[in-house]
């Protein structure tokens, strides 16, 4: 049997694909009971996860809650694989780059253990974890203050860190990526530390699966095209993509094998 935190992510898919998804069907494919299911539910919604709707559970179209680093992992991940194995591609021997914190850009530096005279700086202390073993690539750590549920750094020394610095590349994850709203994340620290990472870069390139479309959260990083390079899936809606390549941002879709 799935354990809760299962079987409420695998709700939320549910909820967000099929746009509904009724308690009696819930509690039948999960096999428990639909007091345990409307007890999910309640946690969903206090959330911010879904709304609950006649008995029944909606998308929450609107701004969308912070997920621990633990189930951002267990979200998409296959997926995730390919689109970080994508972009790895666009770092050569020699380059200075950025990666931001989150579970793409962790699984980006899981690819770069092949490369020579690379310099990384991340906020992200389970990314830094990940390049230990990347004998070609040293790692700068941007310091400042730990949030334990993200794994990221980021503050008033965070940004003072970056400040002398100069990159080739940044690298950033993202929380929501909205056609108004534009590149968002949860947290007001961490959107900006981002900024400042974009600033110091020469090129900014966005790494995110297709489920963060038409998603957004409380702080802007960045505007909806101003960006370099994405790298998704196949799965991003036609009206992104046309947008997109409209403001001249070079689009690099990855098929999953």
């Amino acid at each position: 049997m799935k354990s809760a935190i299962e079987r409420r992510m695998e709700i939320v898919n549910m909820v967000n694909q099929n746009g509904k998804a009724r308690v009696e069907d819930l509690a039948e494919k999960f096999n428990v009971s639909s007091v345990t299911i409307r007890s999910d539910l309640s946690f969903l919604e206090k959330n911010g996860y879904v709304i609950r709707s006649h008995g029944a559970a909606i998308p929450n179209s609107g701004v969308i809650a912070e997920l621990t680093v633990q189930e951002k992992r267990r979200q998409n991940a296959g997926v995730k694989s390919f689109i970080a194995q994508a972009a790895a591609k666009l770092i050569n021997n020699g380059d200075t780059v950025i990666l931001d914190s989150g579970t793409t850009t962790r699984e980006i530096a899981s690819s770069l253990k092949n490369l020579e005279n690379v310099v990384v700086m991340t906020s992200g202390l389970d990314v830094a974890m990940e390049l230990v073993s990347a004998p070609g690539v040293d790692v700068l750590m941007s310091g400042g203050v730990l949030r334990k549920n993200a794994l990221s750094f980021s503050g008033s020394q965070a940004e003072a860190s970056l400040k002398n610095y100069r990159f080739d590349k940044v690298f950033l994850g993202v929380d929501g990526f909205d056609l108004r709203a534009g590149i968002t994340t949860h947290n007001e620290q961490e959107a900006s530390l981002n900024r400042l990472m974009c600033d110091v870069s020469e090129q900014v390139i966005a790494v995110t699966d297709s489920t963060k479309f038409g998603r957004r959260s409380c702080h802007m990083i960045r505007e909806f095209g101003n960006i370099d390079i994405l790298v998704t899936d196949a799965n991003i809606p036609e009206d992104y993509l046309q947008s997109l390549r409209e403001m001249k941002v070079e689009v690099i879709i990855v098929e999953e094998d």
